[in-house]
């Protein structure tokens, strides 16, 4: 196939040129109805590519995606890879079926659980006790779980997690595949690995079944661009996996978004390799450089001595502040309020910045000046320390179906120990749940949350944003 061609562009343009005019929608007809404050902000130009006729070409443009990242199908999604997660599982389970899944998942995840009726078998991660993070189980974890419960269906797993730190996906791929087993990869920060040998194998050419992308993360789409890439064999149904996205996503999708998905395919087989090297090495140099401030400490290819980490992504600036006696949730707002400069994660110790093909020399120059600055000159702590309590207290027992506890008459108690939840809370970003419906609260995870919150820790899910009650199934 041509790969120098977009399909989903060239449909847009073609329809602007040819002067069609619709009485149909979108009711802003191409931007003409728009008014000058919103055209000044979000550019007329947008609403004139919002084409809704450009799905149409969408079909190619997935071929073309998918011949260049070497999968067997690729499936465009507009909803973000939240949908692209639900349609993935959807196709995978149904009622009563288990899947072995990482307890470290994001809130989607669990979601696609209670919408499918599934019954979740956890993956609980390795725990970094030194850094004080999750990392992903490993091939010998899934085959034990796999050995104790013949009954589960599917297992899905996520790789790289939101520190950069990737699974063995090639073990466990060939593990599954042994068994009969389809396996789902939730690759949301991947976009970019087939691109570039520098970065972890991409999840369908180390043998995934199914691997969900979020284009914006890492990538060159535009918020809410998704894609499922289909891997070999027939573990999964192309047809199922088209049927469970038609019953959930909208029949109105935007045009832009999948534009976007498609210029980016072309661009990186254009300029992928030149793009990316320059990437990884203004990468490189900004983390020798923060490694030499006193009080920062910033993870590099070391971690991959880790149990549990195969691969790791040195786009991923995880830069530890504790040294300088705050915490990354003070360090987070600091960048932002004094240096106008917004990172992607701020955990009770460090702050995480994704670093893309699309940051230049300047960009960068600027977050490394911003980080001695801060290190220069931190800022005395103004909340209290969050707790984090020994790692393996935050594996909770899961009592309930989480379709269930979902659906269950429910109240708000102040006091949950030992109640089993009916909500999910989950730390944003990354939005994985500190605990979720079916699991049953303990100490710990209460001082944890309430804790985290004091300390800044952002809880948009949780019913009572203060933490004041909590959710819990009647008794």
């Amino acid at each position: 196939m041509d790969q120098d061609r977009t399909p989903v562009l060239e449909a847009i343009e073609q329809y602007r040129e040819e002067g069609d005019y619709t009485f149909a929608l979108p009711g802003h007809r191409l931007g003409r109805g728009v008014d000058e404050r919103t055209a000044r902000v979000l550019s007329r130009d947008a609403f004139a590519a919002d084409v809704i006729f450009a799905k149409e070409a969408v079909g190619e443009a997935e071929k073309l995606f998918a011949e260049a990242v070497g999968a067997t199908d690729a499936v465009f999604a507009t909803c973000g890879s939240s949908i692209s997660m639900h349609t993935a599982m959807l196709a995978l389970l149904g009622p009563g079926r288990k899947i072995l899944a990482d307890r470290n998942v994001h809130k989607s995840v669990v979601a696609s659980m209670i919408m499918a009726g599934a019954e979740p078998v956890w993956l609980h991660p390795r725990w970094d006790r030194e850094r004080q993070i999750a990392h992903p189980a490993g091939t010998g974890d899934v085959a034990a779980a796999l050995d104790a419960d013949p009954d589960i269906a599917a297992v899905m797993i996520i790789t790289p997690t939101e520190y950069g730190c990737g699974a063995d996906v090639r073990g466990i791929a060939a593990l599954c595949h042994g068994r009969g087993v389809p396996l789902l990869v939730d690759e949301a920060w991947g976009a970019h690995f087939p691109f570039h040998e520098g970065l972890p194998t991409a999840a369908v050419e180390a043998g995934a079944d199914l691997a969900v992308q979020s284009l914006h993360k890492a990538g060159g789409g535009l918020c809410q661009a998704s894609m499922i890439l289909v891997g070999g064999g027939d573990r999964v149904d192309p047809v199922d996996l088209r049927l469970r996205l038609d019953l959930i996503t909208t029949t109105s999708p935007s045009a832009l978004l999948y534009a976007s998905i498609d210029g980016f395919r072309r661009h990186m087989v254009a300029a992928g390799q030149r793009l990316l090297d320059c990437a990884l090495d203004r990468a490189d140099r900004v983390r020798t450089r923060l490694n030499r401030v006193a009080g920062l400490a910033v993870m590099d290819a070391s971690v991959m001595r880790e149990t549990g980490v195969a691969e790791w992504d040195p786009l991923k600036l995880s830069i530890d502040v504790s040294g300088l006696g705050i915490t990354g949730y003070q360090a987070k707002d600091w960048l932002q309020a004094e240096k106008r400069l917004t990172v992607q994660l701020g955990d009770s110790r460090r702050v995480v910045c994704s670093l893309t093909f699309a940051d230049d020399e300047a960009a960068v120059e600027r977050l490394a000046e911003a980080c001695e600055s801060l290190a220069a000159k931190p800022p005395q702590p103004d909340r209290p320390a969050p707790h984090v309590p020994k790692l393996e207290k935050l594996d909770l027992e899961q009592a309930m179906n989480p379709r269930e506890a979902f659906f269950a008459r429910t109240e708000q108690v102040a006091d949950p120990v030992g109640r089993i939840s009916a909500e999910m809370i989950s730390p944003y970003p990354p939005g994985v749940p500190a605990i979720l419906p079916g699991e049953r609260f303990t100490g710990e995870v209460v001082e944890y949350l309430r804790a985290g919150l004091a300390a800044g820790m952002v809880l948009p899910d949780a019913a009572d944003p203060e933490l004041a009650t909590f959710r819990v199934v009647r008794h």
